[in-house]
Order: C-alpha cells, then structure tokens, then sequence
C-alpha cells in the first residue's frame, strides 16, 4: 500500500504529526494530488543533483497541470483556482533552487515513515498487552477450571470412602455376630475373615488420608488464585472502572471478575459440605491419629477465613 495512503488510515494524533510537516512553502494539496508520482521518486538522490533536481522540478509542474486539465474537465474552479496558486508559488520559491525543493519532499517522506513506523510499533505494544491480557485470563481460567476439577473429584472420593466404610461396617458387625453364633465358623475361617476386615481397614484409613490431604490441597489452590484476584485482577479492574466513569472505555472485565470469584465462592463453600460428610463418618468411626480428627478443625477454620476473606472484597 502507498505510502500516503497508509498515512490515511492512521488515528488523529498521528495525522496531527504529519499536518504539521506541510506548509505554505510546500502545501499538503501536492502530496495529497501527486501522492502516486512523489513517492516513484528517489528524492534522496534528486536532492544531491542539480540537474536532476531542475528536471523533477519541472516534472512536477507538469504533474500540476495535468491536475488542473483534470479539475477543469470536472468544472471545479476553486480547485483549479488553488493548482494555479500553487504552481505560482513554487516557482517563486524553488524556480532558481529545486534542490531545496527535492531536500524538502526527501525530508518530508522519511518523517512520514518516521510516524507510520511510530504508529506500528503502538499498534503492536497495544496487541502485545491485549496478548499478555489474553494470556493472563487464560490462566486464571484454567486455574478456576482446575479447582472445579478437584472439587468434583474430591465429591466422588468422598462417596467412596463413605461405600467403602459402610463395606467396613457390615463386614465387622457380620464378623462379630458370626464370632458369637456357636460353631459359625472354623478357627481357619475366621482367621481369614479377621485378615479380611483388617485389610479392609487399612484400606479404609489410606483412604481417608487420600481425602484429607486432596482437600488441603485444594485449599491450597483456591489461595494462590484467591491471592491472584485479591492483588491483581480486583486492582486493575477497580482502576479500569475509575477510567470508565471519567469518560474512558468502558470495563468490560466485570463480568469475568465475578465469575471467577464466584467460581472459587462456590468452591470453597462444596469444600466445607465435604468436610461435614468427613465428621459424619467419623462419628461413626475413629481411630488413634485419625486424619480426619486431626485436620477437621484446621480444614474448616481455614475454608471459612478464606471464604470470608473474599465475600469482603
């Protein structure tokens, strides 16, 4: 794309920059009318010849009359009125100096450059911060994503360890009434009941443990992201606002801000429904450094200063 018109497309501000490359000794009309011719010629060496300077002096002039033959076809007459004025102009001023009027075009097209080059680099820093933007809030809905997760999957390990401690149950009690019924069973079988209701046990407390330590892990996450939100997203969302309502763009993070600090609400609060299942089955059984006896309280008291924590942001 030419030049000049790549220099259309620009915001104010930059067209502001190259208005102010052009005046009466070199109106803006020329570039804008022989934008085609300027820029098919090496300037740069125009301006260090005399000669070629004289010749693209009066080239230029010929572009000039053929752009009056053109407005007089249209009957325009106050543009033709202005080519004629410039016309004269320019032979006043550069008829025994082309070359200054050569420095003045190499001059003005390098500051043109200057200022689309200025105008891209923006452009490219504007798309590189809407990138780290994206980027950003992706992670933050992976890692939304990634609590929901672990909150699902500690639901089903949770039904689980209930199936399996109801398993438990009803294997020791029908042991038990087995062990009081007169001739029930051989000593052989009830070794091997016994074996099989204390690794059913042992399975029983790994299982709890599995539980317990996915839930502080999970507690874990929701405050790194908490944290994140707390300290990151809530300040720039609060400042986008500010900017908003003095007349700035409007926020439009809001929405995303409160899904994610509802997602990990929502969370938090299916964490402490889970740590109620835990105290009902240990209600029904316990045992010496139960997982569940020791972290409840902890678990708890830390779900709820979290979930407060964000209920007051």
């Amino acid at each position: 794309m030419a030049q000049w018109c790549q220099l259309q497309m620009l915001d104010c501000k930059y067209l502001e920059q190259v208005d102010q490359l052009y005046d009466d000794s070199f109106p803006m009309d020329i570039r804008q009318y022989l934008s085609k011719w300027i820029e098919s010629i090496d300037w740069d060496t125009v301006a260090i010849q005399d000669s070629l300077a004289t010749i693209r002096f009066h080239d230029l002039l010929a572009q000039l009359d053929d752009q009056h033959s053109r407005f007089a076809l249209e009957n325009n007459f106050l543009l033709q009125h202005n080519i004629r004025k410039i016309k004269r102009n320019l032979q006043d001023r550069f008829q025994e100096d082309p070359v200054h009027m050569a420095m003045i075009i190499s001059r003005n097209l390098k500051e043109e450059q200057k200022i689309l080059e200025c105008a891209k680099s923006t452009e490219q820093e504007g798309e590189g911060m809407v990138s780290a933007m994206v980027v950003e809030k992706q992670k933050l809905d992976n890692k939304v994503k990634e609590i929901k997760d672990r909150v699902q999957v500690a639901d089903q390990n949770i039904k689980t360890l209930e199936d399996v401690q109801d398993e438990y149950d009803f294997k020791v009690n029908t042991l038990k009434n087995r062990e009081n019924e007169m001739n029930s069973m051989t000593p052989k079988e009830l070794e091997k009941e016994k074996m099989t209701v204390g690794r059913m046990c042992f399975e029983l407390k790994a299982k709890r443990q599995d539980v317990v330590t996915q839930l502080t892990d999970l507690l874990n996450v929701a405050q790194a992201l908490l944290s994140d939100l707390i300290s990151e997203e809530l300040p720039e969302w609060k400042q986008r606002q500010q900017i908003a309502c003095i007349g700035g763009p409007p926020n439009a993070c809001v929405d995303q801000l409160q899904n994610w600090f509802t997602a990990v609400a929502e969370s938090l609060q299916q964490v402490r429904q889970h740590l109620k299942k835990l105290q009902e089955l240990e209600q029904k059984f316990t045992y010496d450094n139960d997982p569940i006896t020791q972290k409840k309280a902890y678990l708890e008291a830390r779900a709820l200063d979290l979930l407060k924590n964000l209920l007051s942001k």
